[in-house]
């Protein structure tokens, strides 16, 4: 085993760091095993450790977090092929057999060495003159030709393509090292470059920007020819890839001495492989880009399915999905309002054989009884006056899962009419005289508690025996608020990669104020609260004074430095107390004489816990 972490991004990118002993650290600071120069990062950001074979990462109270396949952790096993993130780095974890890498180092220049070598503009299409002792390499070439072409057309992956390339024109040309370098503007930096080397073990790949820049200019092939008899001499060959639409880059080739030179021969059956390559290198490309474009849309179309926590009842929750994701029988979910019901939901959707099947949401509360029958069965023309043909969500589900959220609003008929579809797993259309079978798993969730809900009359017995085959409770944040921190750092992870601010993490006096307040609309009013403080905010990190008022209003007085913000609660609390008293204890005539609104008033008092001494203000008056 060969652990070991892998640059992906920055200064150092595909730079490789070796777990040498039970400890490596990571941060900005000289003193870690990996040093990461990125302002983003904390000093002391994270550390891997090892024992009895297996590896954690643990994050030592980093500023902004850290991330292991984008989610935020504190302790978390690693495994092979995790992406670990810390700021605007990315770093992946292998403990596989460390293959020997290829690639040869690339290092670019702008030197212009015009003493040692002389460059030869050979336009597109031009012709040496031809004599008998040519036609056998006119026929060994035309062979690498056709064999280029039938190769590289049956290869999808952009990097086996680049390759495989490079390896068959190395058997015409007496290259030594040679790359593939992709650009979308001639003046721009490579955005990639694939190396290969006839010897394993030669020197880094030197390459001549001005050689580049004019192969692309002029659209041309060139190639040098040594003006000395210095044995070093270096010999390059630089042909731009033209496709269908644009130029994509070039290949640059490079030998040494005066016995690899290359000819105008070698030039013109470059210039013809180019020929061939580019256009299959620039669909590939163009095809791996709409992949990656259909990724990212998936991504913002589609709800993410991460639960964040390390917590002892969300670890349990964890626990609670890989389970009853494996089956199909009825789940109930049940909690408090914001709590992440829906998005439990579908982490069992996504855990089970049914995952890559249909995800309905209906919200019982939100849709009219008139129209929600409609919605769940559909119904066929001239059902009813302006009726049209229409599938409802329980046949469009299929054979996926239908969530039923704020199951405890349904009304007494629908409730009536969805027994029957859970006890006979079928359904009819309103109109309809032939039954439909119904083939979804059924996830229903509620904030209400139905056994009480029962005893009044206002749910169905029967009905909650079929709901409540498998269910669970969600925890209310401030039931573990160890989670807050993790959650907040990925919300505001979240919104400042839309908003494009700069963003270094949370401070300490607001990370404080997060941790005090109650939450009562639990993990929902925290993302607004972050939402709201990214929006505010003018500085990269989030401070107490961007965060809404309502928990500022809340923050602890033990906030050692929340001075500012504790004079303004003990001016708020003067104010309403002096209000009352002249009010006479009418919370009502004390709003008019504040200028606020009386639910306004009254979440103050609420907020500022001063229920007792205006209880005191009234007998008093």
């Amino acid at each position: 085993m060969h652990p070991r972490v892998v640059a992906l991004t920055g200064m150092f990118k595909g730079e490789s760091y070796r777990l040498t002993g039970t400890k490596l650290t990571l941060g900005r600071d000289n003193s870690n095993g990996v040093q990461i120069g990125d302002a983003t990062v904390s000093k002391k950001h994270c550390a891997i450790g090892a024992a009895n074979g297996d590896f954690e990462l643990v994050d030592l109270d980093s500023h902004n977090g850290t991330f292991v396949n984008g989610i935020p952790v504190k302790r978390r096993p690693l495994v092979h092929g995790d992406v670990i993130r810390m700021g605007h780095s990315e770093l992946l974890f292998l403990t596989g057999e460390e293959v020997r890498d290829e690639a040869v180092a690339v290092q670019y220049s702008d030197d212009v060495t015009q003493d040692a070598l002389k460059t030869v503009l050979i336009a597109p299409g031009l012709q040496s003159s031809q004599s008998p002792s040519d036609i056998g390499r006119m026929a060994r070439d035309l062979n690498a030709l056709f064999k280029i072409a039938n190769t590289i057309n049956s290869i999808r992956d952009p990097r086996h393509l680049q390759t495989k390339l490079l390896e068959l024109i190395f058997e015409v040309v007496p290259a030594e090292t040679g790359a593939i370098l992709l650009m979308s503007q001639v003046d721009e930096e490579p955005r990639a470059a694939h190396t290969y080397e006839r010897h394993p073990g030669t020197t880094p790949l030197k390459i001549r920007k001005s050689v580049i820049h004019r192969a692309l200019w002029e659209r041309a092939s060139v190639f040098t020819e040594s003006s000395s008899d210095i044995a070093a001499a270096e010999n390059i060959m630089c042909v731009p890839l033209i496709g269908v639409q644009n130029t994509i880059g070039v290949i640059y080739l490079m030998s040494t001495g005066l016995k690899a030179q290359f000819a105008e021969g070698h030039v013109q059956f470059l210039n013809s492989a180019a020929g061939i390559a580019a256009v299959t290198l620039e669909n590939v490309l163009s095809f791996e880009s709409l992949k990656a474009e259909n990724r990212r849309l998936r991504q913002v179309l589609e709800p993410s399915e991460t639960i964040i926590g390390e917590s002892k009842v969300m670890r349990r929750l964890g626990a609670f999905i890989d389970k009853v994701a494996k089956g199909d029988s009825t789940v109930l979910i049940r909690g408090e309002s914001g709590t992440g019901k829906e998005l439990v939901a579908r982490a069992v959707h996504a855990g089970s054989a049914r995952a890559e099947k249909p995800f309905v949401a209906i919200n019982c509360a939100a849709i009219p009884d008139t129209l929600l029958e409609s919605e769940l069965f559909g119904s066929e023309k001239g059902a009813f006056t302006g009726a049209i043909f229409k599938k409802g969500k329980l046949e469009t589900a299929e054979d996926g899962t239908v969530f039923l959220d704020e199951i405890g609003e349904l009304a007494p008929l629908l409730q009536a009419k969805l027994l029957r579809v859970l006890q006979q797993r079928e359904f009819d259309r309103l109109g309809g005289t032939r039954p439909i079978k119904f083939q979804a798993r059924v996830v229903a969730a509620t904030n209400k508690n139905l056994e009480q809900a029962i005893k009044a009359g206002e749910f169905r017995q029967d009905l909650f025996y079929r709901l409540n085959v498998v269910s669970t409770t969600l925890p209310p944040l401030r039931e573990h608020r160890e989670d807050i921190p993790l959650l907040a750092i990925y919300f505001a992870t979240k919104y400042v990669e839309k908003s494009e601010r700069p963003f270094k993490g949370i401070s300490t006096e607001a990370r404080a104020i997060l941790m005090s307040y109650d939450w009562p609309g639990n993990v929902r009013e925290l993302e607004n609260a972050i939402e709201h403080a990214i929006v505010m905010g003018s500085v990269d990190e989030i401070l107490p004074e961007d965060l809404p008022e309502a928990l500022l209003e809340k923050q602890s007085v033990q906030v050692s430095s929340g001075k500012y913000h504790h004079e303004i609660n003990e001016l708020k609390k003067r104010l309403i107390i002096d209000a009352v008293a002249q009010a006479k204890g009418s919370y009502i005539e004390a709003a008019k004489l504040l200028g606020v609104h009386p639910n306004y008033l009254h979440r103050l008092i609420r907020n500022l816990e001063i229920k007792d001494l205006l209880r005191a203000v009234e007998s008093d008056s």
